[in-house]
């Protein structure tokens, strides 16, 4: 399995090599660690790599994409983008789904949340709202700075594919 995670202004591709019982290979920018990983709790980890031990913390954040880890006294901010956040970014993108000023929704769905309020400020890469298609949850966000315009969708909303949610200016 691979993806990305991005932490602040860094971005790391990763990729799960082999996992054997608690043994886990992994490949971050092509880098390989050795990990021995052992859950301690409900989302507490105790990983050993290299004679040297982490206790790590995992909290989920805003979805189920965004995670907050405690380790060694600090806090990391973490999103994970997938196959199916790639995918979805290149549609919205191939198929002008973001024109910038408006956010399309590109399937049928749900609105899980909305994140924003009319006369809010955004920033780009900001997320607006989560949409539920297909039992998964997609983020939609703001491509540019911007004020939200108009807000037309509302959460627990059925949305159609090409429906206009967010406008912006």
């Amino acid at each position: 399995m691979e993806f990305e995670v991005i932490i602040g202004d860094r971005t790391a591709n990763i990729e799960f090599v082999e996992k054997i019982g608690n043994y886990l290979k992994i490949a971050v920018d092509e880098k390989i660690y050795e990990l021995d990983t052992v859950t301690t709790g409900n989302g507490v980890y105790s990983i050993l790599s290299n004679g040297k031990s982490y206790d790590i913390d995992v909290v989920q954040g805003q979805s189920n994409k965004h995670f907050i880890v405690n380790s060694d006294m600090s806090e990391y901010k973490i999103e994970v983008v997938d196959a199916e956040s790639r995918y979805i970014k290149a549609m919205n993108k191939a198929k002008g789904f973001d024109e910038g000023n408006i956010i399309y929704c590109p399937m049928p769905g749900k609105i899980v949340k909305v994140f924003v309020n009319v006369g809010d400020a955004v920033e780009p890469g900001q997320t607006l709202v989560i949409v539920s298609a297909m039992k998964m949850e997609s983020e939609f966000k703001a491509s540019k700075a911007g004020i939200v315009k108009e807000i037309a969708v509302k959460e627990e909303d059925t949305v159609s594919g090409g429906q206009k949610m967010i406008v912006m200016e």
